[in-house]
């Protein structure tokens, strides 16, 4: 048995595939093939074990016989040959069997010569195979010793090449753990500088705050000093009238006029600043955002030739009655802040009914203050443009965003030009998504920060994208930008360089503690290999956690870290919470199959209401305006479908402590332990408290809850 060698995937192809082709093929014959053609020497056991893998193997036993058939022999002929008449003619036939004989030796001899010379040939050409093999088994042995020696040599260059680098590595490690000891030494002295600055900068701004406050305080005082000598006087003269009344013997009737002239001379009774009213002073807070009660005691005063302060009290007043109760005066007053007689009230509607065309000139005032405005599109000098939502929340790649973030135009007007003409910065809440950074938002990064491509003119756009109204910048100056952004968007579009150290600051616009660090960061978009770098503070409600928002700000000159978390958080107090409102409106609006419902301004007949409808009627559907507001744009998406009857039991009825301050005036509603719309109220309270609503005296409202 020759040297059995280990099949290779080429020997075992070739010997599967012959046999495939040929079933006749036995194991000797292969292995013959095999070395003819492949050089490589097989043993008939190796062969024989992949036919029995490949199930290959020919049957085992001989071939059974097929049985002969019987058939009946057909008689033939007799053919009678020619018999030897003579003796003479048996020699030839012997001849001719000796000459066959002859020739078959012959041809057996040829035969056994042709292949003895083909087993020489053969064995020569094993022999030259085997010394080919030889031959090239010698040239592999060179080979190998040839790229050992090759490896070796170049092992010893990579070793030394390699103990090189790494003495090199080794110093500038060095260097660079030396340079570095510099830089944080000299950022360290440089941190401890600037932490002395803030700290007297603090300081600076404590004591100016303490002597604001103290003139605050004595103003406070002169104020309600002054108001106590008014109500003394007018309770005096009360008394004096009073005393006058019941010395009469027989009380005359009164005319109309001299009950107008007599309640004309009753001093109203302003109520303290700090007092209950009822949660109805929502309504109020969202009349002053709107501005209806404004706009119509300046038609009034117009009419009548009075200042609009001597009437915007009883203007609100005949506004608000239709939710209370008609003899319970007390409540209306508790809500207006002016205590009136009813006579006094009536008197004065009694006036106005006397306006020509009140009630056509109301209904107008009124259908104009709810006009919606959708959005804003941003003209640039190089004449991009970028579409901002009513509300301000971000920018969007075109008019199609939620309704949800629609806007009164009024409003957004007026927020358009506290930011574009008195130059306050423009505050968005966060760039929509999570993956790549948005294209129109890095836009408007790009067109504010550059300082040369300002906004020229403001186009108001309504529910079907069509045009309102177009506000032309005479003099276009630069805007700067202050968004937030959260730790988890849009990680492939963004870098921190730097991060500084987080110190507890005191946040007076949402009154709460924040820790706030500064922080350093590249933005950009691949695709159109641009990057802007952004300066701000990072924020967390407590230093071992990790960083809860971030805050960026486009304008080079910086702000105090404190000053500029003021800015963002007074629009977005809650600003985790408004987040998840805010994506939870745009995810429904992306998958929600239904089409966008807006606010039913026009079914309220407002349109015929002037003529057909008392003044008093139109005061009242403006009240179930405002609450349809309230509910649509407020409060959670199931308060569309309920009325105004609904909400003033869960909401306008509950009481509210008044608190306030300088600045502001903090609505606290007063609930039981087993209120059952607290959380609506709660969602009530974060979405009024982000559009920032200033009262008529200019302090902002500010709601909260509260158990009793």
């Amino acid at each position: 048995m020759g040297v059995i060698h280990k099949l290779k995937p080429e020997v075992l192809s070739f010997i599967i595939e012959n046999k495939q082709n040929n079933p006749a093929l036995s194991c000797r014959n292969l292995t013959a093939l095999v070395f003819e053609q492949l050089h490589i020497k097989v043993s008939k056991s190796s062969v024989n074990a992949v036919f029995k893998e490949n199930k290959l193997s020919m049957p085992i036993g001989r071939r059974p016989k097929e049985k002969k058939k019987k058939f009946k022999m057909p008689v033939l002929p007799i053919i009678e040959t020619a018999k030897p008449d003579r003796l003479g003619d048996l020699p030839g036939m012997i001849v001719q069997e000796e000459i066959k004989q002859e020739q078959a030796e012959e041809k057996a001899a040829a035969e056994l010569a042709r292949l003895k010379a083909q087993e020489e040939a053969k064995a020569r050409e094993l022999e030259r195979i085997t010394q080919e093999l030889a031959q090239e088994k010698r040239k592999q042995e060179e080979e190998a010793r040839r790229l050992e020696e090759e490896k070796a040599a170049f092992e010893a260059a990579r070793q030394a090449e390699l103990k090189a680098e790494k003495e090199r590595l080794a110093k500038l490690a060095e260097e660079e753990a030396r340079k570095q000891a510099e830089e944080k030494a000299a950022a360290e002295l440089a941190r401890l500088k600037a932490q002395e600055e803030a700290k007297a900068r603090e300081l600076e701004w404590i004591a100016k705050e303490a002597e604001e406050k103290k003139r605050r305080e004595e103003e406070k005082a002169e104020e309600e000093a002054g108001l106590k000598a008014e109500r003394e006087r007018w309770a005096r003269l009360a008394e004096e009238e009073q005393r006058a009344k019941q010395k009469a013997i027989k009380p005359e009737p009164i005319s109309e006029e001299a009950v107008s002239s007599q309640a004309d001379l009753t001093a109203p009774e302003i109520l303290p600043q700090d007092r209950v009213c009822s949660g109805a002073i929502m309504l109020k807070a969202l009349d002053s955002l709107i501005g209806g009660s404004q706009e119509i005691n300046a038609l009034i005063s117009r009419a009548t030739g009075s200042t609009p302060q001597e009437t915007l009290n009883l203007t609100e007043a005949l506004i608000f009655k239709s939710i209370f109760s008609k003899d319970i005066f007390s409540t209306l007053a508790d809500l207006i802040g002016v205590q009136y007689t009813p006579e006094k009230i009536n008197s004065y509607y009694s006036q106005i009914k006397q306006i020509t065309d009140i009630g056509i000139d109301v209904s107008r005032i009124i259908t104009n203050a709810f006009t919606q405005a959708k959005g804003v599109k941003l003209h640039f000098t190089d004449e991009s443009i970028i579409h901002l939502d009513g509300l301000l929340y971000s920018s969007w790649p075109g008019t199609r965003f939620p309704y949800d973030f629609s806007n009164t135009a009024a409003e957004l007007k007026k927020n358009l030009n506290k930011h574009f003409v008195l130059g306050e910065p423009l505050v968005l809440f966060s760039p929509p998504g999570y993956d790549i950074f948005p294209k129109d938002f890095f836009s408007l990064l790009l067109n504010v920060s550059s300082g040369k491509n300002c906004p020229d003119n403001l186009v108001l756009f309504g529910n079907q994208s069509e045009e309102i109204e177009t506000i032309t910048l005479n003099s276009p100056s630069p805007c700067s930008l202050i968004f937030g952004l959260w730790p988890w968007q849009f990680t492939s579009s963004r870098k921190v360089k730097r991060i500084g150290d987080f110190y507890l600051k005191y946040i007076k616009e949402i009154d709460r503690d924040l820790y706030l660090g500064e922080i350093e960061i590249d933005l950009f978009r691949a695709s159109t290999n641009q990057k802007i770098t952004l300066t701000g503070c990072a924020v967390k409600t407590d230093l071992k956690e990790k960083i809860r928002l971030v805050i960026l700000n486009t304008n080079p000159q910086q702000l105090a870290l404190d000053k500029l978390a003021g800015i963002y958080l007074s629009r977005w107090p809650n600003f985790e919470e408004a987040f998840q409102d805010f994506s939870r409106k745009i995810e429904l609006f992306t998958y929600s199959s239904a089409e966008q419902k807006f606010f039913p301004r026009d079914s309220f007949g407002l349109d015929t209401a002037g003529i057909t409808k008392e003044i008093s009627e139109i005061f009242a559907i403006y009240i179930k305006m405002l609450d349809a507001y309230l509910r649509w744009h407020f409060l959670p998406p199931e308060y569309e479908e309920k009325d105004l009857s609904a909400t003033n039991d869960y909401f306008y009825k509950i009481p509210v402590k008044l608190i306030t301050s300088p600045d502001k005036i903090r609505a606290r509603t007063l609930v039981s332990q087993d209120y059952q719309f607290l959380k609506d109220l709660e969602y009530l309270n974060c979405r009024l408290n982000e559009r920032q609503i200033s009262s008529a005296c200019g302090k902002l409202f500010w709601f909260e809850s509260a158990f009793k």
